[in-house]
């Protein structure tokens, strides 16, 4: 079952990428929701069913359903494969800009994607890289018709090579990849699309 250690490991994982401020609340939604149609429209085309995850923001202790977290234990943000929320903490509100929070959201839609196509759950390397590639993906599609902040391709992959596994980190925590092999998923994603990332 997933816990509270799956947050804990989940918000190490994403600890260098930020949210928005709570007064960039309506152009974060509008992100969200060009991420949510962007794989609506890719599992269409793909002959596949679509349902959004939700989507909260916590700013105190909060039940889920991978059990209780604070903004602090979440980090930025956290998919909830239980529950299929997206939770986010603006409490960092100040810490990145809008195109690493633009990867996050991202990333985190892409491990929707893994649950709805049965391949998600307890987080391990290959479903981090996996997201890395599938918000590459998406950040292609977005720079192409101007959904998104120029740059969000340079910024998200310095992101991603950022948040490599933490050398301090025992082994057995490792679900991270190395900083190299994350910023090699997501140009991957961003090259080829999709199909890169192996989910079809």
């Amino acid at each position: 079952m997933l816990t509270r250690r799956v947050f804990a490991m989940i918000s190490l994982m994403l600890v260098l990428l930020g949210p928005v401020s709570a007064s960039a609340q309506s152009v974060e939604a509008a992100w969200a929701a060009d991420i949510d149609a962007y794989w609506a429209n890719q599992f269409a085309t793909a002959g596949l069913s679509y349902s959004s995850p939700g989507f909260s923001a916590i700013y105190g202790e909060t039940s889920t359903g991978c059990g209780p977290v604070s903004p602090e234990m979440l980090g930025p943000a956290a998919y909830c494969p239980l529950d299929n929320v997206i939770y986010v903490a603006p409490v960092w509100e100040q810490v990145y800009g809008a195109q690493e929070w633009i990867t996050i959201l991202a990333h985190e839609w892409g491990h929707h994607v893994q649950v709805l196509l049965g391949m998600g759950g307890y987080p391990t390397d290959e479903s981090e890289l996996q997201a890395d590639c599938l918000a590459g993906a998406y950040v292609a599609s977005a720079e192409a018709r101007g959904a998104i902040p120029e740059g969000t391709f340079n910024r998200g992959m310095g992101t991603s090579i950022r948040s490599g596994q933490p050398p301090f980190l025992p082994d057995e925590s490792d679900v991270h990849g190395t900083g190299a092999e994350r910023g090699g998923s997501y140009i991957g994603g961003y090259m080829n699309g999709p199909a890169a990332c192996g989910i079809w």
